[in-house]
């Protein structure tokens, strides 16, 4: 007879995705038992790989949302910039180009972001909180 622990870790391997023959090996178990075990804790086992999904989806979530906070706090510090500057500075042009580029990359994401959670406008008027749309002086 096999031990609990044993079972538990079967259960744990397999949701992460392991093949039958890569658990055999690592828990000291014949494949014939681990037939046996996949049928019989098949419930368990989609419980598992459901937990499993839902922690890779939260980690995929946060770190896009971290890369989000960093082009948002760019962009800002180069809106700042360019604040200070005066428009006859020729590396002002290049500002505004890495502007215009991380506003698309936010709005990229955001869009993206939209698409997988099923939202709709990040906010009333369609743009996302903090991001107000570029202008150079001229209307």
């Amino acid at each position: 007879m096999h031990t609990e622990a044993k079972i538990e870790k079967f259960l744990e391997l397999r949701a992460r995705g392991w093949s039958l023959g890569h658990i055999a090996t690592e828990i000291d178990v014949t494949k014939r038992t681990l037939v046996d075990w996949n049928r019989d804790y098949a419930q368990e086992l989609e419980s598992f790989r459901t937990l499993e999904r839902e922690l890779l989806k939260e980690k995929f979530i946060a770190s896009r949302e971290e890369e989000l906070n960093d082009l948002h706090r760019l962009q800002k510090d180069i809106a700042d910039e360019l604040g200070n500057r005066r428009l006859n500075y020729i590396d002002t042009e290049k500002l505004f180009r890495l502007s215009v580029d991380l506003r698309e990359e936010i709005e990229r994401i955001l869009h993206a972001k939209d698409s997988h959670e099923g939202a709709t406008n990040p906010s009333r008027n369609g743009h996302a909180r903090s991001v107000t749309p570029a202008t150079n002086g001229d209307a």
